[in-house]
């Protein structure tokens, strides 16, 4: 019996792998906070990882899409109010120099679109 294997794509592969919460904590733990259990898997949440949005500037509008790997916020709440972080995870197989202002553009329509 001849078994089928199919070539896997890096970015399915890396997306799926940082879906679980638990390790998806362990990396920002390490990260940001060297180590320390500040961010727990159980207050982390997933958001949709696909947006569009429209640029206007005059008469001339384009449509634009774009696709996060990961990203996921966390809800604490806290004595002083509500604590709302947003994570999100970009895994490149190149060194993108140009990845900063990528993650920044995805940051702000996200958070533009979210809070209009």
């Amino acid at each position: 019996m001849s078994q089928k294997t199919q070539a896997l794509n890096p970015d399915t592969v890396l997306k799926n792998y940082w879906r679980n919460n638990v390790r998806f904590a362990d990396f920002f733990n390490a990260v940001l906070f060297k180590g320390q259990q500040i961010i727990k898997p159980d207050e982390l949440m997933d958001l949709d990882t696909e947006e569009s949005s429209i640029l206007e500037h005059k008469k001339y509008a384009e449509a634009i899409k774009a696709s996060r790997d990961n990203i996921k916020i966390r809800k604490k709440s806290s004595k002083t109010g509500i604590e709302f972080v947003m994570l999100g995870k970009e895994s490149q197989k190149y060194i993108d120099y140009a990845m900063p202002l990528r993650i920044m553009g995805y940051d702000y329509s996200t958070y533009s679109l979210r809070h209009m």
